[in-house]
This record gives structure tokens, sequence and C-alpha cells, in this order.
């Protein structure tokens, strides 16, 4: 065999943000698009929620992928593991619902398609691969946030802030999907009762951010002054 060159290298580091300006940044996407496309706000929405699907894998997904009877969206082509067998992302119950109220297109059609034709684009047509981080980023300079990418600002925002009430083990199995270990590689399932976990404890984040608070049982309230 011929010797090759060491190269040695170190890997960058994505600037994140805190649940709160996440949660700012979320309120002006929806408040700058939604006249536009609903599904815009709710892409962003489900990529700082369910942070095992990367932005390219999103805006992949097709009516005939979500299966609302049980509460899923298959991703057929994720960027790591068993490309044959996909990986599942759970849904949360309230989303489950927003996606039951917008109008349903043919099996084929992508999911995060827009809804109005305009220059190069005819209604029905996918998202283009910057869609979702035009308007991140429109929003993000409407608040004076800067260097905070889509990516960065979503997935590693979240599981960074995950890591105050999960272990690493449940974040990655049932948030990142992160895994390193080949033979698990091969034969892992998805794990659903982890999953939904996982997004208790977004949302217990989130919720904590505006004034109120939620338990894993899922119910909620109003922050109290008393101790």
């Amino acid at each position: 065999m011929p010797s090759f060159p060491e190269i040695k290298y170190t890997l960058g580091w994505r600037n994140i943000t805190d649940i709160g300006t996440l949660e700012n940044i979320l309120d002006e996407i929806k408040k700058i698009s939604w006249s536009v496309n609903p599904k815009i706000w709710l892409g962003i929405k489900f990529l700082s929620t369910y942070i095992k699907v990367r932005p390219g894998e999103m805006r992949m997904v097709k009516e005939r992928d979500i299966n609302l009877e049980a509460g899923s969206i298959l991703i057929r082509k994720p960027k790591e593991g068993i490309k044959d067998h996909g990986k599942y992302v759970y849904l949360d119950e309230e989303d489950i619902e927003i996606i039951r109220s917008m109008p349903k297109g043919f099996p084929d059609m992508f999911f995060f398609r827009h809804l109005k034709g305009r220059s190069g684009i005819k209604a029905g047509d996918q998202f283009g691969p910057k869609y979702f981080k035009v308007w991140w980023d429109q929003a993000c300079k409407n608040l004076g946030v800067e260097g905070v990418g889509l990516y960065g600002g979503t997935k590693h925002t979240v599981a960074t802030a995950l890591g105050q009430v999960l272990t690493p083990e449940e974040i990655k199995r049932g948030g990142t999907g992160s895994r390193t270990n080949k033979a698990f590689d091969r034969y892992y399932q998805p794990q659903k009762r982890e999953d939904v976990r996982v997004i208790s404890a977004i949302k217990k984040l989130k919720k904590d951010v505006r004034g109120e608070l939620i338990d894993f049982n899922g119910n909620t309230g109003t922050m109290s002054n008393t101790k």
C-alpha cells in the first residue's frame, strides 16, 4: 500500500443560542412568513423539535411519508445509518393537529412545497435547499441576532439545552439519533418512548421561557411566585 500523509484537522463549532432566543426567532418567522406559506414556520419549528432530522431531510418529506394515525414521519433516505431502512420521527400531538388542519396533497407531492407560483417557481414545487435558511436569516436580521445559522440555531441549540434535563444517552437515542457503533447502526430500530421523552423535554424548555411550566406527564400551569 502506498503511504499517505497524515492530515490533521479540527472540527469547527457551530454557533448556538439559548432557548428563549430560539423561541423569539420562531415567533418572528411565523410573523413574517405565515401569510406567504405556513409550512415555512412549521418546517423550522420541526427542526427545533425533531432534532434527529436535518434541513435537507425535512424538505424531502412527501405526503405519503406522514402517517398521522401512527403519529410518525418516515425519513426515507437519512444521511446517516442504513439508508434502505430510513428513520422515523414520532410527532407530538400538537403537531399532528397542525398537520391535520392543512390541506392534504397527493401522496407523491412534497409536503414542504410552495403554495403560489412566482418568478421561476410553480405552485406545488418543492422548497429549495436554502429556503428554510432564507427565512431563518431574515428573522435573525429583524431581531438583531448575529452569527447563528439554521442548523446551529435549531438542532445544536436544543441538543445543548437538553443537557440540563436529560442524560447524553437519552438525547442521543431519542433526540439527535447520533450513533457511532457500527453493529448498533445495523440493527437499531427507533425507540418511540425515548423520542416522546425528548420531545416532552424540548416542550418543557420552551414553555419555561414563555412563563409556563409543563411536567413530563403533560400537565401545564403558569409560573408561580411562591417558593
